[in-house]
């Protein structure tokens, strides 16, 4: 699975507690003179033009899995394309944007080094001009879940289509690749390698938005009809109210919860072989 971000790329300057980080990776160990560094940003929460997104516990994940992984060039393969490793990441969330589904718009952002020699100048200097700014990852994830019904669509189809009545949500990643320097230009915020048509953007964001309110609203009338029979003397207009103040991620767990306790209230007192062993020993 490949991702991209484009203008992912900045520079920064490498304090000495950082360059202890970079020299964890180096036989011999360098000084500041030695490496160029600069942040990159990998992927984010936003739905892509994919309708596929990476939900905050999957980002912090890739967070952990990034560190130590190898920068190589249009995703080859090859021990000649290595020109940059990762040595710190962190999650950004934003206080006052949101991505498409209402929550808090949030991004994976790492800090690599490269080293300053004749080989890697002319693409330093390309980073430097702007020209290599695009980044693609490549990782695997166990789920990908279906928005509305929550169906794993790795294991299993569902009667929902991507793109129109629902987006994917890319879960539990299990391996980070590598990331790549990639020359296809890219979608503003994270996305599949595509090339952007801002004629077409503005249709694609509304699209976005309209499935993640879909979503949103299915979550609330499932924890709606879970509350009547798990609390019955909660009303559902109280229920509703709260729900309207939950973001995805709360009402998830919220409906996570109710879901739990429905199988512990209605769990059958005696296993069949419990019911079977009780009567005496006989048998029809």
């Amino acid at each position: 699975m490949k991702k991209n971000f484009d203008n992912a790329i900045s520079l920064c300057s490498v304090t000495e507690e950082e360059l202890e980080l970079i020299n964890k990776y180096s036989l011999t160990e360098l000084k500041a003179e030695d490496i160029f560094a600069f942040n990159v940003v990998l992927c984010d929460n936003e739905i892509d033009r994919d309708f596929e997104c990476f939900d905050m516990a999957s980002l912090k994940t890739l967070s952990e899995l990034y560190i130590g992984k190898t920068g190589i060039l249009n995703h080859e393969m090859k021990a000649e394309n290595q020109v940059a490793r990762i040595y710190s990441a962190e999650i950004e969330v934003s206080g006052t944007e949101k991505n498409s589904a209402g929550e808090a718009y949030a991004r994976l952002k790492a800090k690599a080094y490269m080293l300053k020699n004749d080989k890697n100048m002319p693409l330093i200097d390309e980073i430097c001009a702007g020209i290599k700014k695009e980044v693609s990852i490549n990782c695997a994830v166990s789920e990908i879940v279906c928005s509305i019904c929550g169906i794993n669509v790795k294991k299993e189809r569902c009667e929902h289509t991507k793109g129109k009545t629902c987006y994917h949500i890319l879960r539990n990643p299990t391996d980070a690749y590598e990331w790549s320097f990639v020359a296809v230009p890219a979608q503003k915020k994270a996305g599949t390698v595509k090339n952007f048509n801002e004629e077409t953007a503005e249709a694609d964001n509304a699209r976005y938005i309209e499935i993640a309110e879909k979503y949103k609203s299915f979550l609330r009338q499932e924890i709606v009809k879970l509350s009547a029979v798990i609390s019955p003397e909660i009303s559902a207009k109280s229920v509703e109210n709260i729900c309207s103040s939950l973001d995805v991620d709360a009402l998830e767990i919220l409906r996570k919860d109710y879901l739990q306790a429905e199988k512990t209230k209605f769990r059958p007192q005696l296993s069949p072989k419990e019911n079977e062993s009780s009567i005496d020993g006989f048998k029809i």
